[in-house]
């Protein structure tokens, strides 16, 4: 779905349609080494996104839980509206801290 570089990290979207829809989503954040394939352990991470409007800002509603597999996490998030969202995604664990901010199209 995308690929975001935040340092020596790629953090790689999936989700089961290849796009994030109006209403309730699934979908999984993975941390890898940047350029391979391997799996990285980021400890706690923590998500928001938001759709920020004149007069209002609208929240996703974003939920991040780790999975049974290091550096793949579960996230579920409710869209209200389509259109171009922010998201903030932080970690803090084995592999440092870090944060990224990236915008994403809500269809």
């Amino acid at each position: 779905m995308q690929t975001i570089q935040a340092g020596d990290l790629d953090l790689v979207l999936r989700s089961p349609s290849g796009v994030l829809r109006l209403g309730r989503n699934t979908f999984t954040i993975e941390f890898r080494r940047r350029g391979s394939d391997r799996l990285v352990d980021v400890g706690a991470v923590r998500t928001a996104a938001s759709m920020t409007m004149p007069g209002m800002a609208m929240s996703g509603g974003v939920q991040v839980q780790p999975t049974d597999t290091a550096g793949r996490y579960a996230a579920t998030a409710e869209f209200a509206m389509a259109g171009s969202w922010q998201f903030s995604v932080e970690w803090d664990g084995p592999a440092g801290r870090g944060t990224v901010e990236f915008a994403r199209s809500v269809q």
